[in-house]
């Protein structure tokens, strides 16, 4: 046996047991299936059926496509075949959302689009809608979100409150949006403030596997789920690659949460977007000892490192998922 391999080998064995492996071999197994759709799940009160897998299309798409974007036409093409109807862009993306447009003009009644303003203020999310709607060349967006809360924003409620969520409130009376949601990274008291205040459709924040299923992290669930808000899960895969963690393994983790509907995952490679597709069809979630076992692991795994999103003056422009 290759030394490569015997040193895979073991750190599968010995970080994920037996239980976990079982799985990857399944996940494994399913990846030969091209055609397969993947599972769906309803946004919470959006009614809206969208893939439990969605595509990222911010800075690992940008970067891999941004010069060669009949590639990444093609690659959008692949995941709408495999039934991948959850797209993730921003005004902050810079050339994201024009990226994404001629594909998106060909398929819109097949595609779940969401997008964000980083505006606070009435004006300016207004202005941010109108310029997403005409970048992406629709008259339309199903979900349109405040982008990248912050905790030094929680004395800042009542001005966001008049000025995007009125804004937000209004876009969606004159069906320009189908929902609101609120997004953030790494504080969640902030977003549990929003989503009590402003009762957005949907909240979008990261779910590493590291997280303890207490407190904040549980109480943010509890409350989506008590106002049948929509949860999108990000960041679930973010060091995979880095430290030997099976990124299936920390996607199927995040989407065996009991509140999350969907994990966006940035999109780069056609093998990458097969692997995740792989474990979103016909998805089999972790039980509770397993996901126990699991993020003990990751936690061990991931000790001393520190994600961008914790660090002061993060700013979710074109950070890799």
């Amino acid at each position: 046996m290759k030394p490569g391999r015997s040193r895979r080998d073991f750190i599968r064995r010995t970080l994920f047991g037996g239980a976990i492996a079982a799985l990857v071999s399944r996940t494994s197994s399913m990846g030969a299936d091209r055609t397969a759709q993947v599972d769906r799940r309803k946004l919470g009160r959006t009614g809206a059926e969208v893939s439990i897998l969605g595509l990222g299309l911010g800075a690992a798409f940008m970067d891999a496509f941004e010069n060669r974007l009949e590639a990444g036409h093609a690659l959008l093409e692949s995941a709408l075949a495999r039934g991948i109807n959850y797209w993730d862009t921003a005004r902050g993306y810079g050339p994201s959302e024009g990226m994404i447009a001629p594909v998106l003009v060909r398929n819109r009644s097949r595609v779940f689009l969401a997008s964000k303003s980083d505006s606070r203020d009435y004006e300016g999310f207004k202005r941010d809608l109108e310029r997403s709607l005409q970048v992406l060349q629709t008259n339309y967006i199903d979900l349109y979100q405040l982008h990248d809360l912050g905790p030094q924003e929680l004395n800042d409620l009542d001005a966001i409150e008049a000025g995007a969520i009125r804004a937000a409130r209004e876009a969606k009376e004159q069906k320009l949006i189908r929902a609101f949601g609120v997004t953030g990274h790494s504080h969640r008291g902030i977003l549990i403030a929003c989503m009590r205040r402003f009762n957005p459709d949907t909240v979008l924040t990261t779910f590493l596997a590291t997280e303890s299923g207490k407190g904040a992290y549980e109480e943010l669930l509890s409350v989506a789920r008590a106002q049948q808000m929509g949860v999108i899960a990000m960041k679930t895969i973010r060091y995979g690659r880095r430290t030997n963690l099976p990124p299936p393994d920390l996607l199927r983790y995040a989407l065996s949460l009991n509140g999350v509907h969907t994990a966006i995952v940035g999109l780069d490679s056609l093998n990458h977007l097969n692997e995740d597709a792989a474990v979103a069809t016909g998805f089999r979630a972790l039980k509770a000892a397993n996901r126990y076992e699991f993020r003990q692991n990751a936690s061990r795994a991931l000790a001393g490192l520190v994600p961008p999103w914790e660090m002061p003056g993060y700013v979710d422009r074109r950070d890799k998922s």
